[in-house]
């Protein structure tokens, strides 16, 4: 079986959808010397050595040109490499497959569609015009939780099979030094540690309240540690933080080893984001032994529910009341920790590379 992939954002992006990528990609080819692998993508990338690939360069004095490459240029490559699937690893596409081959898409979430004054407006666009296209023509969705499953159902029509693939996380790097060793000399223990892009979608205002407000109210003798990418549509936030530039620190984007350093030296890590597909940072901080905070947004009540304290994503008080019980209860705090490195343990990329290796095998 000769498989295509998709790869775009493993030479445009550095968050979420390119670990998911970089990591399914190099685990399906260390368990699978069955099948066939191509993958197309934009530019020159180191990760493509000694792999077979395309590359497809945007026309970037094209309006909407990725729209235009995938729609038009892809054609011609599918016809000469003539796949048994392509595989789309972020919802736009795969578009204009020869007859015979199958079209697979990944939709890790539709918070485009769910929650558009979120995100930037050209995403948006894309998503509404492409999505019923993508739905209608596609053999195989792959998704990360029931949650988006049920999304897709309600939202769209569709006559492909809905996979359910859990995400995978790396093995953690619990030698991982401390942050002021990794150039990140503002960061010393302890604090408090939320990870991911900087966007309103991660309803971070609600996070920064809260801290702010505990400061004030209770002394707590902790910094609150903003760790990711600048995103977008998050300027009022950024000037609201340069008056607690003391208490508040934006790392900026971090490379894997300051990423490993943060998580390992937290004290508590806390997510409270509005609406997530899954959500790997919370199950990546448990895997190093830190006590999780999460909201129940999206997918998130439904992988985290019995493994982290949970808190409605505008309910501040229930955060704090959490807060404060993992720094004041000994016994709850080592409880948490033990359960949720427990439970880190069975989300494995090998895991997740066989299932989506069977739904490809099932396909045909």
């Amino acid at each position: 079986m000769h498989i295509v992939i998709i790869a775009d954002s493993l030479d445009t992006q550095n968050a979420g959808v390119y670990f998911y990528t970089k990591n399914l990609i190099e685990t399906i080819l260390k368990l699978d010397n069955k099948n066939t692998y191509t993958f197309i993508h934009q530019k020159e990338n180191p990760f493509f050595n000694n792999k077979t690939h395309v590359i497809v360069p945007r026309i970037k004095a094209i309006r909407g040109h990725d729209t235009y490459r995938k729609l038009f240029k892809f054609n011609s490559i599918f016809k000469k490499l003539k796949p048994d699937i392509v595989l789309e690893t972020c919802h736009i596409g795969p578009f204009h497959t020869p007859k015979g081959t199958k079209r697979a898409t990944i939709i890790h979430d539709l918070t485009p569609i769910i929650f558009p004054h979120l995100h930037r407006i050209n995403s948006v666009i894309v998503h509404k015009l492409a999505m019923k296209s993508v739905f209608k023509n596609a053999d195989l969705l792959l998704t990360p939780s029931e949650n988006t499953k049920r999304d897709i159902l309600h939202l769209y029509k569709t006559n492909a099979k809905i996979e359910v693939i859990h995400e995978g996380i790396p093995t953690p790097n619990l030698k991982a030094t401390e942050p002021t060793k990794t150039g990140l000399p503002q960061i010393k223990t302890p604090y408090l540690l939320y990870l991911g892009t900087i966007e309103p979608r991660k309803n971070l205002d609600v996070l920064v309240d809260t801290f702010l407000e505990l400061k004030k109210s209770h002394k707590i003798p902790y910094k609150l540690v903003l760790a990711g990418g600048i995103g977008w549509k998050i300027k009022p936030l950024l000037n609201r933080l340069k008056n607690h530039q003391k208490d508040i620190i934006l790392t900026g984007y971090i490379s894997e080893e300051q990423k490993a350093s943060l998580y390992k030296h937290a004290d508590i890590f806390i997510y409270p984001s509005l609406y997530e597909g899954f959500g790997l940072p919370p199950l990546e901080a448990m895997s190093y032994g830190v006590p999780v905070i999460c909201s129940t947004g999206g997918s998130l009540k439904e992988i985290f529910e019995n493994h982290a304290l949970m808190f409605e994503p505008n309910d501040k008080e229930t955060l704090k009341k959490h807060i404060l019980s993992l720094i004041n209860n000994p016994q709850e705090r080592t409880a948490l920790i033990e359960k949720g490195t427990a439970y880190s343990k069975t989300f494995t990329w090998e895991k997740t590379a066989k299932k989506v290796i069977e739904s490809f095998e099932n396909l045909i």
